[in-house]
């Protein structure tokens, strides 16, 4: 079944219902196809994503939307338990609010600086609206493979984006979380954005470098999680010249992820 879209100003009047069901004053980021319909990139969105700081502000929120009649989705797709969705709820009319807290796509967080980029919006009695940065609703897109993600980015891109704004935070995000290959993520959906509308991508082969370092490091850990490994094992085992691995060890030990001893690496575990 087809969903269906509503427009700039069907969210809008959502937002003032909103705003008199509120009990307490709150802040919330919108990002995905929402922002860009505040910012005229497009004409109409299925739903909207939003990001609150924490759990208190979620339940503000969801409280808020049942009261004026929306209805949580228990039953929703594996997609969005993939992307850790805290809830999903949608009125009568079809309109579906997709909150996350803190986090999208099980790790990628709303950092201070994405939260400094944000544009305010719209500012009612008790509600405050923030719009994801363009740069980052790019990231967000990026990593998530929804339908029509593809088709965002390229709406984005198309508007003018600053990329070594886009290549520092995901960066960050990756410095972060280092339990999810994030440059890796994000370098796949850059490199179907590519396949799929013919851009040129100003940093490309620099984008793809960061992916493949970032690669042979989690590599580099899943051989030392096994058991510890001398420079030339791990070269032998990676198939490649010392010199390639030796700046990834570098990073590896700055990170205190691994320890040099004996000659040997060793993965430092946590406790």
């Amino acid at each position: 079944m087809t969903m269906p879209s509503f427009e700039k100003s069907y969210i809008e009047q959502q937002l003032r219902l909103i705003d008199n069901a509120l009990s307490s004053p709150i802040t919330l980021y919108v990002l995905g196809g929402a922002a860009m319909s505040f910012n005229d990139l497009k004409t109409a969105t299925k739903d909207i994503d939003i990001i609150v700081t924490d759990e208190a502000t979620a339940t503000t929120i969801v409280t808020a939307l049942q009261h004026i009649g929306y209805k949580k989705i228990e039953h929703i797709t594996p997609v969005y338990h993939q992307m850790k969705t805290r809830a999903v709820i949608q009125n009568k009319d079809g309109f579906r609010w997709d909150i996350f807290v803190n986090t999208v796509c099980g790790g990628l967080t709303l950092s201070k600086e994405m939260i400094a980029r944000a544009q305010p919006f719209e500012t009612l009695n008790r509600l405050t609206v923030c719009l994801i940065a363009p740069e980052d609703i790019f990231i967000f897109k990026a990593v998530t493979s929804r339908p029509r993600d593809r088709e965002d980015m390229f709406i984005l891109f198309s508007h003018g984006l600053n990329m070594n704004t886009i290549k520092e935070e995901i960066k960050r995000q990756a410095a972060l979380d280092h339990n999810k290959a994030w440059l890796s993520f994000f370098f796949v959906g850059l490199d179907e954005l590519v396949d799929e509308y013919h851009v040129i991508i100003p940093g490309y082969r620099e984008f793809l470098q960061m992916a493949e370092n970032e690669m042979t490091q989690y590599l580099i850990l899943h051989f030392l999680e096994k058991k510890s490994r001398t420079l030339a094992e791990l070269t032998k085992l990676l198939q490649c010249d010392k010199n390639e691995i030796i700046p990834m060890i570098t990073v590896l030990l700055s990170q205190r992820i691994i320890v040099g001893k004996n000659g040997k690496y060793m993965f430092i575990k946590k406790k």
